[in-house]
């Protein structure tokens, strides 16, 4: 069976129950973006095969050897069947969305409630009679990804500490102030721990404004893969994030966490861990589920403190 994973890391992660349900009836060949999909090799009887983006005569000749294996799309997109539908590939099974019906051999009507993302992938699964009793999200990492993390941090002579993972790609109305991460992180290192912000290239800046000089401060951001991350999560004492990929990355690896939610829904795409304590402000107009705030105060992310989510990591670690 090929997969067409997500595209972007967070719901490519809450999926992660629908590939391990499928491999372990069979061999599956997960079909996504190669920094995302990369993530995955670690899983038990699964292939990777890489998606360039525009690039499509590339991904025919990837998925022409596939045509007589069945097509499961967990992306909604046009675009996605209308490949997998050029490729030949004999069985297209996904969601009846986007006009794309036509393209599919089996097309799935979607949940018509509010359900969480990882229970919208195993909806599909039950309605085509795949198996979909496994729920948990996991990402199995190798030990070699473990050790490459430790060598990466060796400059901290195994002192505890905790990761802040700032960014949100989505847009401003997920992301905590920095001047509140910046806060955060100083009084983190008062209580004796080091910290390690990550994130892309585009946190850079961010990171460095966090760090302000401190040598128990570290801004990784743009000098990690997401799977030398996910090494140093596996290490961490507590990930603290907003709404993000990397929130659902801490929460695959059932790291101790602290979520803050602004724009966006716990019930819908908050992290499935146990080891997760949720923040979120209570406002009429929370969840908006918009990028930028229409009223322009971000008063959802700007209410809560930086002792709030001090306490709760205390609270959680302790």
């Amino acid at each position: 069976m090929v997969i067409r994973i997500p595209n972007w890391l967070g719901d490519a992660l809450m999926a992660t129950p629908v590939y391990y349900n499928l491999c372990q009836k069979e061999k599956i060949y997960l079909f996504g973006p190669s920094p995302i999909v990369n993530l995955f090799k670690f899983f038990p009887n699964t292939e990777i095969l890489y998606y360039e983006k525009g690039n499509t005569k590339k991904n025919l000749e990837i998925l022409k050897p596939f045509k007589k294996e069945i097509g499961l799309l967990l992306t909604n997109s046009f675009s996605s069947a209308w490949l997998f539908f050029r490729a030949g590939i004999q069985e297209r099974w996904g969601y009846a969305k986007d006009f794309r019906s036509f393209l599919l051999t089996r097309a799935i009507k979607p949940p018509r409630q509010k359900i969480h993302q990882r229970d919208y992938y195993l909806y599909l699964l039950k309605a085509l009679g795949l198996p979909y009793e496994y729920k948990e999200l996991l990402l199995p990492l190798d030990e070699k990804i473990v050790e490459m993390a430790k060598a990466f941090l060796k400059e901290l002579k195994d002192k505890p500490f905790v990761i802040i993972a700032p960014g949100a790609a989505y847009g401003p109305a997920k992301m905590w102030p920095k001047e509140y991460y910046k806060e955060l992180a100083s009084n983190l290192v008062k209580k004796g721990f080091t910290v390690i912000v990550v994130g892309s290239l585009k946190e850079k800046e961010v990171g460095a404004f966090i760090k302000d000089g401190k040598k128990e401060i570290y801004n990784f951001c743009g000098k990690t893969n997401l799977n030398e991350v996910a090494g140093i999560f596996s290490l961490a004492k507590a990930v603290i994030s907003n709404d993000s990929g990397l929130m659902h990355l801490a929460a695959a690896l059932k790291v101790p966490q602290i979520a803050i939610f602004g724009s966006t829904d716990p019930e819908k795409t908050g992290p499935l861990n146990k080891k997760a304590i949720v923040l979120k402000a209570n406002l009429s107009c929370s969840p908006c589920f918009k990028r930028t705030c229409k009223y322009e105060h971000y008063n959802c992310l700007k209410s809560i403190s930086p002792k709030e989510v001090l306490e709760a990591l205390e609270k959680l670690i302790s």
